[in-house]
């Protein structure tokens, strides 16, 4: 084989030998550093495909190159035929994958969160009025007006207001979540405040409920919904710092590849809670605030659902090499487009 290109036979080759591989065995057959092999190759022999006809190179060498890169781009970007239930499909397979693939930026979200609890709860302690300073005028008060709510038992959300409550707290909960999300184009501070306030929210209404001693009621009604409510928001957070991760650290590609890649990531974390608040804002209207029933029941439902919740992300899916094997080809190959 005869060619005027330094780097295209090493390319060209190995293209060529994965291409075969995949043809006779599969993706499976790739280890991890071959799928990213495969992407870098396509890359190479792009740019001496590109480079062979500007030079006006031996025709042979380059419809090889052509039939090559034609190959490659067809196992790159054509994607897996699409399955029947691809809504089933997409919550049984690809949104816990997703999830578990950003594990980290999971584990970031929700250590944020905690860190801005954690200040609230002790700076709400150190001095009782500083709500007003850190959220502004009333917000002690308000703070202190939750806190009377969970006073005795007694039902302070009317089962006639439910209904209107449960779609105006989806609303709220799919707004901070957006906005955890949307931020994170600002190379993760955004995402990085929303996160913080939000604890410092919950930390210091937990400082307050502490101080009236009525933490059980409290959290019997925090318990049964936010076990879906708070893993959303940690899961909103996850696909900011994601999309902030991209433009801090864009690897090899460029800002905008790095961030086309992290976006795709993202919208299904997105796709995924919204689903979860779905679920939780009806539970948080119509089971959360029932007094007649005990906080032991509350709490047992909320490590039902908790338990379920966590194994359903984390393990559902878990070491589907083949399922993600378009992911990491496509991760490889971006700046080749």
């Amino acid at each position: 084989m005869t060619t005027n290109s330094g780097t295209a036979p090493s390319a060209g080759e190995r293209l060529a030998r994965l291409l075969d591989k995949i043809d006779q065995r599969g993706l499976k057959a790739l280890d991890d550093e071959e799928l990213l092999e495969l992407g870098r190759s396509y890359r190479r022999a792009g740019s001496a495909l590109s480079r062979a006809r500007t030079l006006g190179l031996a025709s042979a060498e380059t419809e090889r190159l052509n039939r090559l890169v034609g190959r490659a781009y067809g196992q790159l970007y054509v994607g897996e035929p699409r399955p029947r239930g691809t809504v089933t499909t997409f919550f049984l397979r690809e949104f816990p994958r997703t999830v578990q693939a950003n594990r980290g930026f999971f584990l970031a979200a929700l250590g944020l969160f905690l860190a801005g609890g954690l200040l609230g709860g002790a700076l709400t302690n150190a001095e009782p009025n500083l709500p007003d300073v850190i959220f502004g005028p009333g917000a002690a008060e308000g703070l202190e007006s939750v806190a009377e709510r969970y006073a005795g038992v007694h039902n302070w959300l009317p089962e006639e207001t439910r209904p209107l409550a449960s779609s105006l707290i989806m609303t709220n909960n799919l707004r901070v979540s957006f906005l955890a999300f949307a931020t994170g184009v600002f190379f993760g501070l955004g995402t990085l405040y929303v996160l913080l306030t939000n604890g410092l929210v919950l930390g210091a209404a937990a400082a307050v409920v502490h101080n009236r001693g009525v933490d059980a009621n409290f959290w019997a009604f925090v318990a049964p919904h936010g076990v879906l409510e708070l893993t959303a928001i940690f899961l909103a957070g996850a696909a900011g710092l994601r999309l902030g991760d991209a433009l801090l650290r864009p690897g090899p590609y460029g800002r905008l590849d790095s961030l086309r890649l992290a976006g795709r990531e993202a919208v299904k974390l997105i796709m995924g809670l919204v689903a979860m608040l779905v679920i939780a804002a009806p539970i948080e209207a119509f089971l959360s605030p029932v007094p007649e029933l005990p906080a032991a029941l509350k709490f047992q439902f909320a490590a039902v659902v908790g338990v379920a919740e966590y194994a359903y992300l984390f393990l559902v899916g878990r070491g589907d090499k083949a399922a993600s094997a378009s992911g990491q080809i496509n991760a490889s190959s971006l700046s080749a487009r």
